[in-house]
């Protein structure tokens, strides 16, 4: 993962720029849906000019108390998510000065399931130096080539390489560790491991697996189809051979680009862009059968972290961030299926108030999470989404009323742009816009309960605010 600041400075140069198969060399995976992952990184995150330290080890550490930090971290990992693997970074001087110590954290993860050891280079997107390189990975390879847990990621997100020189570079590696199973060899796409099938298309490269990256600042969607069709089309037809090293979203509250946002319940559909994010890339990882690595699984100080550690006792962040990690994996139902939205000005529900006639409004009520009435379901068609009450069976819609503070109604399917509606993120709350007739949906201070939804213009007052929270 790189920090916000870097992806913005670089993300246009790297625009341009359960069972594997045990496998002969050049043979093809089977599926990856097995690799169920997290990511164990430094608190400083992993591109570090000096030996790695990942969350709970330290310069004081020694092989055995490694180890046993280990033991007791990945099995909580285990335990707590349901991993069973971890991805662990490496880089010429952790395996030049620390590897001593490094090694028994390593091979206590081993003795629980995957390791992925993913090499970091310090800056630019390629070794600082060829030879340490090399003389890195022979020390690495040399211990752990005949460990059928350990996996090998060549190079974590080689964005200064062109695909013709990145192929030749993980050509070399296969070349110069011939004894390494390739089925047990990572290649990450170009860029930031966005682009996969510009590795995979090279056929000295067959029987490796490749690897896929995506983030929510990759691209700037408010939909789950969008952020499905974005993880997709970096892995395109390579499914079967490729995972996702890294992937991610807030579990505790933060800040980003100085918004502060809330925890965020990732079973509620369109409640923020991240969980538009999270949503859609992780039914799409599920639909594909592509096994991941969440990012991460424990960084001190990261927001993005699934836990959080005191001393070596890990505590879970966020059930429903687990929840949709687990449905990726091929684990789950994914979460709730309503939800509610409350509007931040008058504090009301949007409520079919069990109008069951198509044309009928909508209305406000005051909140009762036991009436279907202010339960509705978010459909994703495109960019845009449809919302239907549960009790009405009727969709939100427009109905082309394009004067201000025209009432909101309810109709029976009709695939029209009337029943589409944006949803656009504002901190923790969002914004909800009629494809057809450009009015936001609005409160109106309307605080009566039974009041009828209103649109109106962009006003941008918190009568245009609503938060979408669970049903139950």
């Amino acid at each position: 993962m790189k920090p916000f600041s870097t992806v913005a400075r670089t993300l246009a140069l790297a625009v341009l720029a359960g069972g594997l198969l045990t496998a002969a060399p050049h043979q093809a995976q089977a599926s990856t849906a097995g690799f169920r992952g997290v990511n164990w990184a430094d608190a400083r995150d992993n591109f570090v000019n000096g030996v790695l330290y990942v969350s709970g080890l330290s310069a004081s550490d020694t092989h055995a108390s490694a180890a046993a930090t280990a033991d007791q971290i990945v099995g909580q990992l285990s335990s707590i998510a349901g991993a069973n693997t971890v991805r662990m970074p490496i880089n010429e001087p952790t395996v030049a000065g620390y590897w001593d110590t490094y090694t028994g954290a390593i091979d206590a993860a081993l003795g629980k399931g995957r390791v992925i050891l993913a090499y970091w280079a310090y800056s630019g997107g390629k070794p600082a130096s060829t030879a340490g390189f090399q003389q890195m990975w022979d020390k690495v390879v040399g211990r752990y080539g005949s460990n059928p847990n350990a996996y090998f990621e060549v190079i974590n997100e080689p964005y200064s390489y062109g695909a013709s020189d990145l192929n030749n570079f993980y050509d070399a590696w296969l070349t110069r560790y011939p004894q390494v199973p390739r089925a047990r060899v990572v290649l990450d796409g170009t860029g930031y491991a966005q682009n996969v099938p510009a590795v995979g298309g090279d056929h000295r490269l067959d029987g490796t697996l490749l690897a896929a990256h995506d983030y929510s600042f990759f691209a700037g969607y408010e939909s789950e189809t969008e952020w499905a069709n974005h993880i997709g089309g970096y892995i395109g037809g390579y499914a079967d051979r490729t995972i996702v090293t890294e992937w991610g979203g807030p579990m505790g509250p933060g800040s980003k680009n100085g918004v502060h946002y809330d925890k965020i319940d990732y079973s509620i559909p369109s409640g923020s862009f991240f969980a538009d994010y999270v949503r859609g890339v992780s039914a799409k990882l599920r639909s594909l059968g592509v096994g991941s690595v969440y990012w991460p699984g424990l960084r001190d100080g990261d927001w993005y972290s699934l836990t959080t550690r005191t001393g070596t006792q890990l505590s879970l962040v966020n059930p429903t961030g687990l929840t949709r990690l687990q449905y990726a994996w091929g684990i789950g139902t994914g979460g709730g299926t309503y939800v509610r939205i409350v509007n931040a000005a008058t504090g009301l529900y949007v409520d079919g108030m069990g109008r069951a006639s198509s044309g009928s409004t909508a209305g406000q009520a005051t909140g009762d999470a036991s009436r279907p009435e202010q339960q509705w379901t978010v459909e994703n068609t495109g960019n845009r989404v449809r919302i239907k009450n549960r009790a009405t069976g009727l969709y939100l819609d427009g109905a082309g009323r394009t004067a201000a503070g025209a009432a909101a109604t309810q109709y029976g399917d009709s695939g029209s742009a009337n029943q589409q509606w944006s949803v656009v993120t504002d901190a923790d709350n969002v914004r909800i816009k009629n494809a057809a007739t450009g009015e936001f949906l609005d409160g109106a201070g309307r605080t009566t309960s039974g009041a009828d939804v209103g649109q109106y213009g962009d006003s941008g007052s918190a009568n245009q605010r609503w938060r979408i929270v669970a049903a139950g």
